[in-house]
């Protein structure tokens, strides 16, 4: 993992500065002084630190990666440039792109900034000692003995798509979102974001300015010893990011899953026929003592964002860095073709203009797994319409940006702090990686681009026609079924509903066989004494869950998934886990 530790306060005792120590292992950096502490550590290339000029004690860490666009390519930002950048007394990081955390010491003070998308955060909380900030929520909850989860925090996380709100999910922790910046001396701690938006403006009225920036993202220079991989899928994002790449020069491409899965079936072909080198990496389900070590390290960072079988196709990045790779992908490419938040354009529109929280409320909601007391769920429930009420005063009015570039603007402020930010805080740690969809410049871009190219994914089919018009005669994927590469949106889903309709979509036996391995953990656990007396549950329904899944009935297979993955992070953060 590549993380951040740190820690200030009125001084710094032997005793604290062994806990602080003893959470990570060896660092890349570490630095102590009379009333101070900050360590990083993990990955080479995407952790960052050093000493600043002209100070005898100043320092500072960087995780993530800060790029630098130019023309028709792009560079990653090293040790010196970071050094040179924050030995300014306001450091100054709005031409950048990437994801980032920094941590800095400097004239008695401890301060904290994240990039302006929150692709990255830091977490802090206030000891008997002072004040710590990490990358890590788990380890803060070590240093404090244990914390429990806020509910009203975390009602969108679990209730909607994600979480609407930037703050901390867990009680007695602050989390430093999008923009912002912290300063810390003593026990105070002053924080700020500012929250990116873009700028509306119809001026790109055929995508040239967007392609320009994007493919620049595609060519990074890459450290000697070090080349490009590219995730590719059935979809439409990844196949943009290939041909703009594939325009004057190839790429290595990768694929997970099942060889039978339609997404890796059609990349496979792309890849061959294109003459495109590429790792597919799939492997059996381990053994349960495996699959539970992969899950409690992944929710530890990543907050329960996903279903605990979700571990298993994020195990490869490894394998691949070993390689010598680091990697792109195709995530959040849904901003640029008009496709967040459909269902509340299309069904909820008087509920988008009103701004009221319980008539939007139910165009959002996600179903997990119904697990959660009345109580429970009442809190959570309340904090999603706070979290609501909140967005639509802090937004321009729908009818001032246009309801569509409206939703596009939440999701992007919502889906990537909350959704790829806590996913890039494990990513991190095992690979050298970024989205190229997910740059303020390249979201600049996209808000200038007419709606009508947008929807639908238009602008997108067009730009591969023009740049790689081959990639064209393949199908994409859409819920693991294919449709022809010319339909739109309406007409794929139309498709996509008539196939799964007649029994023709594709069933993962992935989710099934994690389950089935993990029975006799799942059968104890949800009978265990933590389990029964936590008082969020509502024991009795959830027991029916579990052993009505395990007893033949494999429809709960989904929110069994996701009651284990919630299960484990609480026991991380709580102090209670045992694996």
């Amino acid at each position: 993992m590549s993380w951040i530790l740190g820690f200030t306060g009125p001084s710094l005792s032997p005793s604290l500065r062994e806990r602080l120590a003893a959470l990570h292992g060896d660092p890349l950096h570490r630095v102590e002084g009379p009333r101070h502490y900050l360590a990083t550590g993990g990955l080479p290339e995407t952790s960052r630190a050093g000493l600043l000029p002209d100070t005898p004690t100043g320092t500072w860490a960087v995780v993530g990666l800060g790029i630098q666009r130019h023309d028709d390519h792009c560079t990653f930002l090293n040790a010196e440039a970071w050094r040179a950048r924050l030995a300014l007394p306001t450091p100054d990081f709005s031409d950048l792109d990437g994801h980032f955390a920094v941590l800095r010491w400097h004239g008695g003070r401890l301060e904290g900034f994240t990039d302006s998308l929150g692709g990255r955060t830091l977490y802090l909380t206030t000891l008997p000692e002072g004040t710590a900030l990490s990358t890590r929520l788990d380890w803060l909850a070590a240093l404090r003995g244990g914390i429990s989860i806020d509910f009203e925090a975390f009602g969108t996380h679990w209730l909607t798509f994600n979480q609407l709100s930037t703050a901390s999910l867990a009680h007695d922790v602050q989390r430093l979102g999008p923009g912002g910046y912290v300063c810390c001396t003593g026990q105070r701690s002053d924080l700020s974001e500012r929250p990116w938006m873009p700028e509306i403006a119809e001026t790109d009225h055929d995508g040239h300015a967007f392609a320009q920036t994007l493919s620049a993202l595609v060519r990074p220079r890459m450290d000697e010893g070090r080349a490009l991989t590219l995730g590719l899928s059935g979809g439409l994002d990844s196949r943009l990011l290939l041909a703009l790449r594939l325009r004057d020069r190839p790429v290595q491409t990768h694929i997970f899953g099942p060889p039978d899965h339609p997404d890796v079936q059609v990349a496979r072909r792309i890849a061959a026929h294109e003459n495109l080198p590429q790792y597919h990496l799939y492997a059996p389900v381990p053994n349960a003592d495996t699959c539970l070590a992969l899950l409690r390290a992944q929710v530890a960072q990543t907050q329960a964002v996903s279903a605990a079988s979700s571990v298993l196709g994020l195990r490869y990045y490894p394998d691949l860095h070993k390689q010598g790779l680091a990697l792109i992908d195709g995530g959040l490419g849904e901003a640029a073709r008009r496709q967040f938040m459909n269902r509340l354009l299309r069904r909820g529109r008087g509920a988008l203009r009103t701004g009221d929280p319980a008539a939007i409320l139910p165009y959002l909601r996600v179903p997990r797994a119904d697990v959660f007391d009345a109580e429970t769920v009442a809190t959570m429930e309340n904090g999603a319409r706070q979290q609501l009420a909140l967005l639509w005063q802090r937004l321009p009015a729908p009818a001032t940006l246009g309801a569509e570039n409206f939703v596009d603007v939440l999701g992007v402020q919502t889906r990537l702090p909350n959704f790829f930010g806590f996913e890039q805080n494990r990513l991190d740690g095992v690979i050298q990686n970024y989205m190229p969809f997910a740059q303020p410049s390249v979201l600049k871009a996209v808000f200038r681009i007419p709606l009508s190219l947008r929807r639908n994914g238009r602008l997108f089919r067009r730009l591969i026609r023009r740049q790689r018009a081959s990639l064209a005669r393949y199908p994409l994927v859409k819920g693991s079924l294919p449709y022809p590469f010319f339909f739109p949106t309406l007409p794929a889903y139309g498709w996509t509903t008539f196939k799964a309709h007649v029994g023709q979509r594709y069933t993962n036996p992935t989710r099934v066989d994690f389950l089935e391995t993990l029975k006799p953990f799942a059968l104890d656990t949800v009978h265990s004494e933590p389990v029964r007396t936590y008082l969020a549950y509502d024991h009795t329904r959830l027991v029916r869950l579990v052993e009505s899944y395990y007893n033949g009935q494999p429809a709960l297979a989904a929110p069994v998934d996701w009651w284990l993955a919630f299960e484990m992070w609480r026991r991380v953060l709580s102090g209670t886990d045992r694996l």
